[in-house]
């Protein structure tokens, strides 16, 4: 029998990086309190998305993934 765990996708936060928001979002397994990854999106237009990343993203990271 294989059973298939519906994942979700819940908004954590929103990050104020360098005059410009990003919302960070992470992705739930079934019943888990913690994301299995976390996906990052510019808020202003939603064209930049950065998805499985392992931890949750810093400024700094933020800064160097969406340059």
């Amino acid at each position: 029998m294989d059973i298939q765990v519906k994942a979700e996708e819940r908004t954590i936060a929103i990050l104020g990086v360098d005059g410009e928001n990003f919302v960070v979002s992470g992705l739930y397994q079934g019943s888990a309190r913690k994301p299995s990854s976390y996906i990052l999106t510019r808020s202003g237009d939603r064209s930049v998305s950065v998805r499985d990343l392992g931890s949750f993203p810093s400024h700094q990271q933020v800064r160097e993934l969406m340059s």
